[in-house]
């Protein structure tokens, strides 16, 4: 089940969240709620579990941006938060980013851009089945702690090695593969090429605090996906799997050049 919340003073604009929202109901159970003020938004965040929820920027009573910054604590406080309006300013754009805030839609937006939302919701739900290959029992601990903090869910697994990481491959269970670059025996590099042997659709990502020019060239011929330069944290896996998925970079979401460890950090427009 998925619960939604809709604030908006606009019935409009609620209907055509609506519509949005309706277009995976026959695939999933959405519980919605609809309000049309920032109190009685805050009270269902408080009240319930609510998963994904489309706030208003100017709602009355309480501004979204003001509703957003109050659900850190509550039943709500993973919530996928999309704020709405015809615009930002830079003082509501920095208040809803710090706050943890998702995405923002420009008004008059379509039912295709709210459901395009929803379906992102329904693919961060959808657990990911992953394989963490290090030789360090602390750096798999740690890289497991990182996904489960990611908005995305994960069923991971672990292996020490490339040895039994191969083996673990053969199962086809795995969708995504984080390798350590430096390991006893194979190397990260001979595992993503053993990888590929198997599966050209997996995505395999490079773990190192280092980057060379024979790094780059090798990982380019073996194929892999990209680089992720310990210390990474759980929104560059969310970069991660926006890029994997080929879902949209969200408005207040990064993206990471991943074949690179010197490219800048860019923000979605």
């Amino acid at each position: 089940m998925i619960r939604i919340l809709v604030a908006d003073a606009s019935s409009i604009a609620r209907d055509v969240v609506n519509d949005g929202i309706n277009v995976h109901r026959s695939k999933r159970y959405i519980e919605i709620d609809i309000v049309n003020n920032g109190r009685a938004a805050l009270d269902v965040l408080r009240q319930k579990q609510i998963d994904l929820a489309f706030i208003d920027v100017n709602l009355p009573g309480l501004r979204g941006p003001e509703v957003v910054a109050s659900i850190k604590g509550t039943k709500s406080d993973k919530c996928l938060v999309v704020a709405m309006s015809s615009s930002l300013d830079e003082q509501d754009e920095v208040s809803l980013r710090q706050n943890g805030a998702y995405h923002f839609l420009k008004k008059p937006f379509h039912q295709d851009d709210v459901s395009s939302i929803v379906a992102t919701q329904i693919k961060m739900g959808t657990a990911c089945p992953i394989l963490i290959v290090d030789d360090s029992a602390t750096m798999r601990k740690m890289t497991r702690k990182i996904l489960e903090g990611s908005r995305f869910s994960f069923d991971i697994s672990e292996a020490d090695g490339a040895q039994s990481a191969i083996k673990a491959m053969r199962s086809g269970k795995f969708k995504l593969v984080l390798t350590d670059f430096h390991m006893p025996g194979a190397d990260g590099l001979e595992l993503a090429g053993s990888i590929r042997d198997l599966s050209s659709k997996v995505g395999v990502y490079m773990m190192s605090t280092n980057e060379t020019s024979y790094l780059q060239r090798s990982a380019a011929f073996v194929g892999i996906s990209g680089f992720l330069k310990k210390p990474f944290t759980a929104e560059d896996i969310d970069s991660v799997m926006h890029r994997f998925l080929q879902i949209d970079i969200p408005k207040f979401g990064k993206s990471r050049g991943m074949f690179s460890f010197d490219e800048p950090e860019m923000k979605a427009s």
